[in-house]
Formats: C-alpha cells, structure tokens, sequence
C-alpha cells in the first residue's frame, strides 16, 4: 500500500495526475463525435504539464511560506527534475501543436495569455505587483473557463463543427463544483483578500453552490441526450454516475481532510468520467 501511494504521490507531484484529467475531458468531448485521432488529446496533456508545473514552480518558494503543506515539500523537493520535466512537456505539447493548431491558434494563444497573467505579476496594485490569480473571487472561474475551452470547446473547434455552447456550459459547472473542494482545503492557507467561495458564502454553503452546479450540468446533459444522437443510454448513465460521485466528495469536503483525499479523490473524478464513459461503450 505504501509503494502504491508513494505512486500516487508522485503523479500529483509531478502534474501527471491533474494532466490525464485535462486528457481524459478532451477524449471524451472528441468521443461525442466519433473522432479517434488523438493529436489534440496528446496537445492537452502536455501543455497541461507544462502550465501546471511551470506555475507551481515559478512560486515554489512563497508556496512554503503560506503552508507547511506536503504538496509544498516535494514540489520543493523535486523542483529540479520538475523544471527539467515541464521543459519536455513544452517540446512535446509544441510538436503536437504544430500538427493540429489551424483551428485552434486563436483560443491556444489566449489560453496561453490567460495562463501566463495567472502565476507571473502582471498589475500593480498599492505598489505590489499581483497576478491573474489574486483578483478576489476570479481564480475559479479562470480554472473552470480555462478547463472548459480546454476540453470542450477546442475538441469542437478542431473538429470544425458548430460551437456547441451548452457542452461547454456543461464542463464549465462540473469543473467548478470539483474545484470548490480545493478552495476549501485551502481555507487554512488563503489570504482572506482573494474572497473564495468558502471565504465568502460559508463552508456549508460553498458545498451546496459546487452541489448546484453539479445539479445544473445534469440537468444539460439529459436536456443533450433528449434533443441529440451523440450519447447512449449507458453513456449518459456513466457520466451521470461520476457526476453523483463527485457531489459525495464535494458533500464530505472539508478542511481537515488528508491532502490526498482532494489530490487524488476529487482530482480524479475527471478520470473517472472518462473510464465510465470508455465502459459503457465496450460493454454495451
């Protein structure tokens, strides 16, 4: 058991872990239309990589100065192969890109101003230079619109099809009702000026606005299945299924929870999605 969490560790870590989610939503999006290639999917997972390591490893210093968390350490630990990790990402995210970036260089080019704005300061405020991240109350609806293009509306646009806006709204809500766990495990950690969800509304009532937009994104997933051909009966059980699990983590959230139940648990429901989804279509 310890092997297998020293693993499960190091694809945390390492943003291996967080990368197959991005991975595991473009696959599916593209799965909606038929489409195997998996240059976009591949494009995804390693510019995942390298945004998600090069913004942990940009402020690997003040992350240890806000919190003595194990993520904090073995980012710091590892930071040396990590740098070394996130420059193969860039090359590799960089050779899929150029196979596939016609339809999408527009969008990539604003998710990469977006991602940029986000960890590096970008605006002074009161003589403090800030990032992106430190508007009160944006970063989870930067995490979720950013996943959402990711995931859902690139796949589209790679595709060439008309922009399906109610997908996109769909992966909007469940990636911000699976992002307020993380904001609640960083309440202990957080400067009260970025006004997160639990900062702002409550611990209880944080849960229940991620709850409603879970609420929400099935409510548009039916609404797709009813008046589209693109889903099964299975598939749109097997999405429902990790949707209603996601709502018991996001239900069980709490500050004092391990570090691994937010990391891997709720983190990994993007995976699970994907799985569930992948069954439902060989096994039916």
């Amino acid at each position: 058991m310890r092997i297998l969490l020293k693993i499960a560790d190091l694809l945390v870590v390492s943003n291996l872990y967080v990368a197959a989610g991005t991975y595991s939503l473009t696959w599916l999006t593209l799965q909606f239309y038929d489409y195997d290639r998996l240059e976009l999917p591949f494009f995804v997972f390693f510019s995942t990589l390298f945004a998600y390591n090069f913004m942990r490893l940009v402020r690997v210093d003040p992350m240890l100065k806000e919190g003595d968390s194990m993520r904090h350490k073995n980012i710091y630990s590892y930071k040396y192969w990590l740098w070394l990790f996130t420059f193969i990402s860039a090359s590799l995210a960089l050779f899929y890109f150029i196979k596939i970036y016609k339809p999408i260089l527009y969008s990539v080019l604003f998710l990469g101003a977006i991602s940029i704005s986000y960890s590096l300061p970008i605006y002074k405020k009161e003589g403090v230079w800030l990032r992106l991240r430190d508007l009160p109350s944006v970063k989870i609806f930067l995490i979720a619109g950013v996943w959402a293009t990711v995931t859902a509306l690139l796949p589209m646009q790679v595709l060439k099809i008309s922009i399906d806006w109610l997908k996109v709204l769909e992966r909007f809500l469940f990636v911000f009702a699976i992002t307020i766990p993380f904001d609640i495990r960083d309440l202990r950690f957080d400067a009260d000026r970025l006004g997160t969800l639990p900062q702002v509304f409550g611990l209880n009532n944080a849960r229940w606005i991620g709850l409603v937009a879970l609420l929400v994104a099935e409510g548009l997933l039916f609404y797709n299945y009813f008046s589209s051909d693109i889903y099964s009966v299975f598939s749109v059980l097997a999405i429902y299924s990790s949707y209603e699990i996601a709502a018991i983590l996001i239900l069980k959230s709490h500050p004092g929870l391990p570090e691994r139940y937010f990391t891997i648990g709720v983190e990994g429901t993007s995976i699970l999605v994907a799985i569930l989804f992948y069954l439902s279509i060989i096994l039916w």
